[in-house]
């Protein structure tokens, strides 16, 4: 693909629209602090923030980039996301999809990923605290490849749902409950399928199935869940809108009880849209957060956003939601020996654009990117990323 070799000029109307965005940001905190163009006020305590980042599709070429060598020579993922970890980490609660299983050597990229296991030491680095599993690549190592992951997963202590060991561990942890400051989330995980690989008993890859999905809705109302979010790998990929299956799905839960969907697989931004209830309640769906990190260098699929949720617990017990995104771009880049990796947070450029070294024909395509998205999305905010160091 081509790109244009010059920089195309920031327009004032962008920036503008960076300043006058509603600015929502926290800490692992009891007490957070929801920041406003001219206002500033005190959350109550009963808050939840949770992050929601897209997939982390960890290709053969970003090996290269992450090896170190020396006396304990091994992979280091931490790099890419030196500036997004402390916005990662604010959160009560971050989330993102793993879109490779740890399947051990040899490594392999697309179509049969198998990841170094380095990359979830970076992730649970980074800030993450829980990985859905439920995706098309779960078992591209099979069973066993499927169990390793699990281990190395709970060796580490990062929280995972939408896969399981067998149906009895299902039973026992799912859905995934989140209880933090006086709120509980029900976490639901699913995929359309696992590329024609079967799933071999006794392990559990969570499907796209209605039944399925009606009964582990009823098990989270069981549970006494305030609020119940359904992560969905679903749709085309490289396509900017969601199509008719996607719609009918999201309605389908809307309609039993999801308050929120969020979606991944596309490999791109696709819309933020509200369903409606028979009972009027409106549910979100952002059907789809794009790549998080990739070596997919070509437009639209270069970057993706992380979707900010934030619940409040009012004094009826009732729940008040809000939502915002920042846009995230992959810069891919040739240091003297290998090529690097590095997510900007593109508002975060704009605030302090001498942090990052961009040549014209990079700088060009992280705007591109960056209004694309803001084209695609424009009824939701800024999070305030920026605003962190």
């Amino acid at each position: 693909m081509r790109w244009r070799k010059q920089i195309v000029p920031v327009i004032f109307g962008m920036i503008l629209c960076l300043v006058t965005g509603c600015s929502l940001s926290s800490k692992k905190e009891k007490s957070t602090v929801l920041q406003e163009e001219t206002t500033a006020e005190i959350i109550p305590s009963d808050t939840l923030c949770l992050l929601f980042a897209g997939d982390l599709l960890i290709h053969t070429a970003l090996y290269p980039s992450a090896w170190s060598e020396g006396g304990d020579s091994s992979y280091r993922f931490s790099l890419p996301f030196r500036d997004v970890k402390t916005y990662i980490s604010s959160a009560d609660v971050s989330i993102a999809n793993l879109e490779v299983p740890l399947g051990g050597k040899p490594y392999s990229g697309y179509p049969m990923f198998s990841s170094p296991s380095e990359i979830a030491d970076a992730v649970k680095e980074t800030g993450f605290d829980i990985l859905l599993l439920a995706n098309n690549h779960a078992v591209d190592r099979g069973r066993r490849g499927l169990g390793r992951t699990l281990d190395y997963l709970d060796r580490l202590g990062l929280e995972h749902t939408g896969a399981f060991r067998d149906s009895v561990e299902r039973s026992k942890q799912y859905p995934l409950v989140i209880d933090r400051n006086n709120i509980r989330v029900a976490l639901l995980n699913y995929t359309y399928g696992t590329n024609g690989i079967p799933v071999s008993k006794p392990a559990v890859i969570n499907l796209i199935d209605t039944l399925q999905m009606r009964e582990d809705i009823r098990k989270a109302r069981e549970q006494k869940a305030d609020y119940i979010i359904a992560c969905l790998h679903w749709g085309y990929e490289y396509q900017r809108k969601e199509h008719a299956e996607q719609r009918e799905v999201a309605h389908f839960l809307a309609e039993e009880g999801v308050d929120l969907i969020v979606g991944g697989h596309p490999h791109v931004v696709q819309p933020y849209k509200e369903i409606t209830r028979k009972t009027g309640e409106v549910v979100p769906v952002i059907y789809s957060l794009g790549n998080f990190i990739s070596n997919q260098q070509w437009r639209y699929a270069d970057g993706g956003i992380v979707f900010d949720v934030t619940l409040i617990k009012k004094e009826d017990a009732s729940l008040a939601a809000s939502f915002a995104y920042e846009p995230v771009w992959v810069n891919r880049f040739q240091t003297e020996d290998k090529a690097a990796y590095r997510l900007i947070p593109v508002n975060r450029f704009y605030h302090d654009p001498g942090k990052y070294d961009l040549d014209a024909e990079r700088r060009y395509r992280m705007e591109e990117f960056y209004l694309d998205t803001r084209r695609l999305l424009p009824d939701l905010p800024y999070s305030g990323f920026y605003n962190y160091p």
